[in-house]
C-alpha cells in the first residue's frame, strides 16, 4: 500500500472522527439561567442538573453575576441549588430538546432563619473554608475511617414526599406553627434533620460510630458496629435504635423504634412508629462524607423518599457544649396563638 493511499486513509479516518464530534455536539441541548436573591446576583453557587432517566448529575457554579450554563443530551431534568442563607431553588420535570436551550432563572427567598445570630452559623462556616484535599483514611482494620468534625448539609436534590392525606393535612398545619417544631421546644430534631443543621463530631470504633452533634438533644447517638441485631420489642425513642454493617467502603446504618413525636424535617413533615430509616454514609476523600438516607415510613407516605447530602470535614471546628433552654426564646420559636 503506498503511503498516499495510507495518507489518504488517515485523513478520511480523521475526518470521520471530526464529524462524529459535531453531530454528537449539535445533538446537545442547554440548560442556562441566573440564580440570585431580591438583592443581587448570587455568585459561585452550585447548580445541580439530574437526569431523571439515568440519575446522572452535572454540577456547575455560577459565575460573577450569578449565571451558569450546561450543555446536556436529550432527556427529561430536574435542577436544583441550595444556597446558604436562602430557599432552594427547584424546577422538576425540565424537558430539554436536541440543539434546543432552555433558561431556568430564579429569584430566591431568604432563608426564615437567616437573621437569627447563630442559628445558620455552620453553613456561613462552610461557605468560607475548603475541605481539605487527600485520600479517605483508613481504620486499623482496613475499613474507612469516619471519624471527625463534620459540616451539616443541605439536602442536595429534595424529593416530594408522596404522602398520605392525614400527613399532608399535618404538614401544612405544622408549615404555619414553627414554634411548635419540636426542636423549637428543646426536644430532639430527630435523625434526619441532624446532618442538615447541626456541627457533627463523628467518633469511630470497630464495635461502635459515636455521632456528637452541637445544637441537638440529646446531643448523643450511638451506632452498633458489633454485629446485634435490633430488639425485637424496641421502646419507641426520638432517635430509635440504629445498627451498621459495612458494604464494601459504606456504612449502612438501619435505624428502627421511633416514637410519633418527631418532625422529620423543618416542613414539618410527620412521623409514626412504623419509621425506617436507613442511611449509606462513604467518605469519598479526606474531605467530604457523601450521605443517602431513605426514609420509609408506611403509617404517613405512600412510598419511601430520600435525601441526599455530602457534609465536608471541618479541621478547624470542635463541638461546643449546647444547652437549649439557654437558646430557645427567640422571636421565630414562639408559638402561634
Amino acid at each position: 500500500m503506498g503511503d498516499g493511499m495510507t495518507r489518504g486513509m488517515v485523513l478520511v479516518a480523521m475526518l470521520a472522527v471530526f464529524n462524529a464530534a459535531l453531530f454528537a455536539q449539535a445533538a446537545k441541548g442547554r440548560i442556562q439561567g441566573k440564580i440570585a436573591s431580591a438583592r443581587a446576583p448570587l455568585p459561585n453557587v452550585d447548580v445541580r442538573i439530574k437526569n431523571v432517566t439515568n440519575g446522572e448529575v452535572v454540577v456547575v457554579k455560577t459565575t460573577a453575576s450569578g449565571e451558569y450554563t450546561a450543555a446536556v443530551s436529550p432527556g427529561t431534568y430536574e435542577v436544583f441549588a441550595s444556597p446558604t442563607g436562602y430557599g432552594a431553588f427547584v424546577r422538576r420535570q425540565v424537558i430539554v430538546a436536541a440543539g434546543a436551550t432552555l433558561r431556568l432563572d430564579g429569584v430566591l427567598t431568604d432563608n426564615a432563619n437567616a437573621g437569627t445570630p447563630g442559628e445558620i452559623y455552620f453553613l456561613y462556616e462552610r461557605d468560607e473554608h475548603r475541605a481539605p484535599s487527600g485520600p479517605a483514611p483508613k481504620t486499623a482494620e482496613g475499613r474507612p475511617d469516619l471519624s471527625g468534625v463534620w459540616l451539616p448539609s443541605a439536602d442536595l436534590e429534595p424529593e416530594v414526599p408522596a404522602q398520605q392525606p392525614w400527613a399532608e393535612a399535618v404538614a401544612a398545619h405544622n408549615a404555619s406553627r414553627p414554634g411548635d417544631d419540636p426542636r423549637a421546644q428543646c426536644l430532639p430534631s430527630g435523625v434526619l434533620r441532624t446532618s442538615a443543621l447541626d456541627l457533627g463530631k463523628f467518633v469511630q470504633t470497630r464495635d461502635l460510630l459515636v455521632i456528637l452533634a452541637e445544637g441537638s438533644v440529646p446531643g448523643v447517638r450511638q451506632v452498633f458496629l458489633d454485629g446485634r441485631k435490633h430488639p425485637d420489642d424496641p421502646s419507641p425513642t426520638w432517635l430509635g435504635h440504629s445498627i451498621g454493617r459495612w458494604d464494601r467502603d459504606t456504612l449502612v446504618v438501619d435505624t428502627i423504634g421511633f416514637n410519633d413525636r418527631g418532625w422529620l424535617d423543618n416542613a414539618g413533615h410527620p412521623q409514626t412508629e412504623k419509621l425506617h430509616i436507613v442511611e449509606r454514609y462513604r467518605r469519598v476523600d479526606l474531605g467530604h462524607l457523601d450521605v443517602d438516607i431513605t426514609i420509609d415510613d408506611p403509617g404517613a407516605y405512600t412510598k419511601p423518599w430520600k435525601v441526599h447530602r455530602i457534609l465536608e470535614l471541618a479541621p478547624h471546628e470542635e463541638i461546643q457544649e449546647y444547652i437549649c433552654n439557654e437558646n430557645h426564646k427567640t422571636e421565630h420559636f414562639t408559638p402561634n396563638n
